[in-house]
């Protein structure tokens, strides 16, 4: 008996904990969801690294004040990081705890209009 109960506070104590862990390490995440805007500026699609920005940021810092946590449902465009707005928040890059919106490609990939 005394073993079963080790055993399940050792799972209930650990289930919460692995999925806080599951949804740290996100790696690169690529948005591309307004490509034709993209191209008409001349950029290609952001990659976002995630796990960089973990590992120099609390989660609440950006969830939920700066960024919902669902795919899809932060409909960010430069014209709203421009009004502090998403990556351009008083708190992230439009800041001096990071570099400028203006340097595109930071975080766009094929950049041919800076």
């Amino acid at each position: 008996m005394r073993r079963f109960i080790i055993i399940a506070t050792l799972v209930f104590t650990a289930a919460p904990v692995a999925a806080v862990a599951a949804d740290r390490n996100l790696g690169d995440m690529v948005f591309d969801d307004k490509i034709e805007s993209m191209k008409k500026a001349g950029v290609g699609p952001v990659i976002f690294p995630h796990t960089k920005h973990e590992q120099t940021n609390k989660c609440d810092e950006c969830h939920p004040k700066v960024f919902k946590e669902k795919r899809g449902a932060n409909d960010v465009t430069m014209k709203k990081n421009m009004s502090q707005q998403f990556c351009g928040a008083p708190t992230c890059h439009n800041s001096s705890q990071a570099f400028p919106l203006y340097m595109c490609a930071n975080c766009h990939t094929k950049v041919t209009a800076e």
